[in-house]
């Protein structure tokens, strides 16, 4: 599976279960371990959940993530339909750097016995800390 760049794509082909990476739910469930659930408790069967190609995730239950990635910043709205839908919660800068690169440092365990799946989440965690370093250590005067 070749992933060229860290975008809402990318991201919805590691969370989809059925797609070619060959690794089955395994980022998914590392997602809302270390993204999700790092902020908030939800409950959430990965097991049953659909991503759509615009970062829906959905379970069977009807509980719900929307994902919505842009440079340095990721939210997440969560709906479990036993409540009102929560504020959603925001990761930027920093933050949206260390829980990136938790999830993508998940997915690099998991990935020993393919190579090259596992350059490419090592790209793409190099890139995201590239991109927050030249942005703190090159400020705009």
């Amino acid at each position: 599976m070749e992933l060229k760049s860290f975008n809402n794509t990318s991201i919805a082909r590691l969370l989809r279960h059925e797609d070619e990476h060959g690794m089955g739910r395994v980022f998914l469930y590392a997602f809302v371990n270390e993204v999700v659930r790092q902020k908030r408790p939800f409950p959430f069967d990965c097991e049953s959940a659909q991503v759509s190609p615009n970062l829906m995730i959905v379970d069977n239950q009807g509980r719900s993530i929307a994902v919505e990635h842009k440079r340095n910043r990721l939210s997440l709205t969560l709906n479990d339909q036993q409540s009102e839908t929560s504020p959603p919660i925001e990761y930027k800068g920093e933050a949206y750097r260390q829980v990136l690169l938790a999830w993508l440092a998940a997915g690099i365990r998991y990935t020993s016995l393919q190579p090259e799946l596992r350059k490419e989440l090592t790209r793409y965690a190099q890139s995201i800390q590239r991109r927050i370093w030249f942005t703190k250590v090159l400020p705009v005067h």
